[in-house]
């Protein structure tokens, strides 16, 4: 029960108790008896009805102005996207008064909870007059057919360091879950909190169809599945398999979203491996209302391109283009562990099959040693120090192939079945 409920039951139990004085009682009861009968005048029904339903419109409205204003989510607009501010002021989601004190007195309060068919997304508030120290670890909820890992999360702190707000998202849950469990790790060990749930605030999905559509890249296949447009975020899932996914730091990014024409800002995504294949997820904003026209775009994705590439060794700095992709040799040297470069490149470019030549020898890479981000000219590159096993410093470089950002530009539409 909040605040606001406990106040309306005990000013309920107020009146009830409140009783006229019994001499004012008696002289009421005297002058009904003394005031002659009148006779009965009727209202008119259509009279009536618009009473009726005149109050029904102002009870109704009182009852909206009490939901939005129990439901608006205070304090949290710094770090609340858009799209949840608006389905916050429309009313969506369900309040929570929930509590928890750690030894160290720091309060956990759990302000609300909304929900749909692509997530849970839980406010909570951290607060000590002594100062909030750190924010929790939360791993799921849990509930009656809900085991809901947690994804992300964002927080603030007050400039006293003595209240923090928080928004963390999770897997969605049940429509049958009645209650749910909060797990979290802190300081002091593993914690629970189990709060009331009403799966009716649940907020209903606006689209949800299948895509079953393929799309080839250059060492394999991404396939689009299902896409589920709810009021918090549209959801693409799908498989892959992709030889070198995972050798430059792209993913699904992208992948587009357009929706009318207007792309839709890509929030969030991931990969899971089972016997059945990798899955994959990609997260975007939630899509304006009455859209006609859905299509996703496989803009950019990983490639590969076999360049069988000898680049020959300047003694300072040596400047080469592989197919058309710049490459910069800098400070080839003999230490004690071998003959080490350091190479730059374009940020999402890795080489495949390196070696050098020495003496007419071939000598394949044995470790890169480390990795950075560094600036060129205006230019961003990503800079490597890579190790040979060897003596004698370089004459070539040989390079077998690339992986790199590629354009595709793949266009799948989605009818959008009414």
């Amino acid at each position: 029960m909040t605040e606001i409920e406990r106040k309306l039951v005990q000013e309920k139990k107020r009146l009830e108790e409140v009783k006229a004085p019994k001499e004012l009682n008696e002289r009421l009861q005297r002058a009904l008896e003394k005031t002659p009968k009148r006779r009965k005048s009727y209202m008119p029904q259509w009279i009536a009805i618009a009473a009726a339903l005149l109050l029904l419109s102002f009870v109704s409205y009182q009852y909206n102005a009490f939901a939005y204003y129990g439901k608006k989510m205070l304090g949290f607009d710094e770090i609340m996207p858009y799209t949840l501010a608006k389905l916050h002021e429309e009313g969506n989601g369900q309040t929570l008064d929930q509590k928890y004190v750690f030894p160290n007195g720091t309060e956990l309060h759990l302000d609300g909870i909304l929900t749909d068919e692509n997530q849970g997304i839980l406010y909570y508030t951290l607060s000590n007059p002594e100062g909030v120290e750190d924010d929790l670890s939360f791993m799921e909820l849990k509930g009656l057919f809900t085991h809901s890992s947690a994804r992300s999360g964002t927080t603030t702190m007050n400039e006293q360091k003595t209240v923090l707000k928080g928004i963390r998202t999770f897997d969605p849950v049940s429509t049958f879950a009645k209650k749910l469990t909060l797990g979290f790790q802190h300081l002091d060990g593993w914690e629970e909190i189990t709060f009331p749930y009403n799966p009716r605030a649940a907020m209903q999905t606006v689209l949800k169809q299948s895509i079953k559509k393929e799309v080839p890249v250059d060492t394999g296949t991404i396939r689009f599945n299902s896409i589920i447009a709810t009021p918090s975020q549209t959801t693409i899932k799908g498989k892959f398999n992709v030889a070198n996914y995972d050798r430059i730091p792209l993913g699904f990014s992208g992948v587009k979203l357009l929706a009318d024409g207007v792309e839709i800002d890509q929030v969030s995504g991931g990969t899971s491996s089972a016997l059945n294949g990798t899955t994959f997820t990609i997260d975007y904003d939630a899509l304006p209302k009455d859209v006609t026209s859905l299509k996703l775009v496989v803009d950019t994705f990983v490639g590969y391109k076999q360049i069988d590439q000898t680049i020959t060794l300047d003694q300072e700095q040596t400047i080469a283009y592989m197919d058309g992709e710049e490459l910069i040799v800098n400070h080839a040297k003999i230490t004690k562990d071998g003959i080490q470069l350091t190479i730059a490149t374009a940020e999402n470019i890795l080489l495949d099959g390196v070696s050098v030549q020495v003496d007419g020898q071939v000598i394949p890479l044995q470790t890169t040693l480390r990795q950075d981000y560094i600036t060129i000219r205006g230019k961003e590159y990503k800079e490597r120090v890579i190790l040979f096993d060897g003596r004698k410093l370089p004459e070539a470089l040989v390079i077998n192939g690339l992986h790199y950002e590629k354009n595709y530009d793949e266009v799948i539409n989605i009818p959008i079945r009414k």
